[in-house]
């Protein structure tokens, strides 16, 4: 091999690897763009929430708060119908469809 084909071939790789090297740097700058945009869309400085459509409901609360509560409280029958629905919706559940219960003898002694 002469020094001409050493010389080319070193100049071949030290052009793949200067592109290669280019190619991850541009793909990790616009990774980079990317978050910063999307961290951007949620940073906020110096805007404020408008709270006027809270404000009757708020003005409601500070009045009676008791009264207020109470209305959105769930009754006791509300609760059970809750309970039974959670009871059939896990009773269709194979794992606990045709169970045998265990007989007294069955059970392991420590």
């Amino acid at each position: 091999m002469s020094d001409n084909e050493v010389i080319l071939r070193l100049s071949m790789a030290a052009l793949l690897v200067t592109l290669l090297a280019g190619f991850l740097v541009i793909m990790q700058w616009k990774r980079a763009c990317k978050r910063a945009a999307f961290r951007r869309q949620f940073h906020r400085d110096g805007e404020v929430i408008d709270v006027t459509p809270l404000r009757p409901r708020l003005e409601e609360v500070r009045r009676n708060y008791t009264a207020v509560a109470h209305t959105h409280a769930r009754s006791i029958q509300a609760r059970e119908d809750l309970v039974a629905s959670a009871r059939r919706k896990l009773g269709h559940l194979p794992f606990f469809r045709n169970h045998p219960a265990e007989s007294e003898g069955e059970h392991h002694s420590a």
